[in-house]
């Protein structure tokens, strides 16, 4: 089975942290990884502005892409105006979703050609939120978009005459299938750093090209088989989104966690009998002192 993945980075802005913009660019440059990177084409999510805004902004990215970065258009202002969680279902708010066809249509509309005016033809779409429904597609695809980087199945396939790219996993890691690994600049830690040069450092050979990905032939129409996948998938989220909640099991990640791939797999399948056991036993612990 194909074991590949695909970078992004979301939330690109003029004010957004540079100083960890050119972290991430720098391992990737190490590394020769030319990621996809999500524009958004006029920010009024404060939430986004992290740092010093940059005057050359437009035509830095213009830059990146004449060496290979491909450009997708993140949103429009990225704010959330419904609570619609959209087709995937992953987040109960939206920028597009829940909102009439005219609404989305004059939003996309307006990015793109805000994008347009400063040598950024995107063609490729990136919901914030991940959050989007028919509407957000029939108006993409009447704007002349032909890629969505989202999805939860294990390979991409097409739906409203679209190409969807699976976008599974927020950590470097190889998921199965194809992947795209969805990485927020302005949130890194010092750990995330590591963490991604450890993984490029091994992995860096099953990175490929989003266009590569996108440029293949042979995906699917979305079929039964492939609507059934994407429902497990988005199952075993949701059920690792809860887990990931739990006191308990984050304390546990903490305290077997290392850099090494191999000592950290170690670390955790022996730490499993505390994680499984440790709560219960206090629990019975605290009862029999009462």
């Amino acid at each position: 089975m194909t074991n590949v993945c695909t970078f992004r980075l979301d939330d690109i802005t003029p004010d957004m942290d540079w100083d960890k913009f050119y972290r991430v660019k720098a391992i990737f440059d190490k590394y020769k990884v030319k990621p996809l990177i999500g524009v958004v084409p006029q920010n009024a999510d404060p939430g986004l502005s992290r740092g010093e805004y940059h005057e050359d902004f437009w035509e830095y990215i213009a830059s990146l892409q004449k060496n290979g970065w491909l450009v997708a258009q993140h949103g429009f202002r990225h704010v959330y105006e419904t609570k619609a969680s959209g087709l995937l279902g992953l987040k109960p708010a939206s920028e597009f979703a829940g909102l009439p066809y005219e609404t989305q249509y004059e939003k996309i509309k307006n990015g793109r050609e805000i994008l347009q005016k400063h040598g950024l033809d995107a063609t490729i779409f990136m919901a914030p939120g991940h959050t989007y429904d028919k509407n957000t597609l029939r108006a993409l695809k009447k704007l002349g978009f032909v890629c969505v980087t989202d999805g939860y199945t294990d390979i991409p396939y097409y739906m409203k005459g679209l190409l969807f790219v699976p976008c599974r996993s927020s950590q470097p890691k190889l998921s199965g299938g194809v992947d795209t690994i969805c990485i927020h600049c302005n949130e890194l830690d010092e750990g995330d750093y590591r963490e991604l040069e450890n993984f490029l450092e091994k992995h860096a050979s099953s990175v490929l090209p989003f266009a590569e990905i996108a440029g293949q032939l042979w995906y699917p129409k979305k079929v039964l088989m492939l609507r059934l996948q994407e429902k497990r998938n988005l199952l075993r989220r949701r059920i690792k989104t809860r887990l990931t909640g739990s006191g308990t099991l984050q304390l546990y990640l903490q305290e077997t966690y290392d850099e090494n791939p191999s000592v950290k797999r170690k670390k955790r399948i022996f730490g499993l009998p505390r994680l499984l056991f440790g709560r219960k036993r206090n629990g019975n612990r605290r009862q029999n002192k009462t």
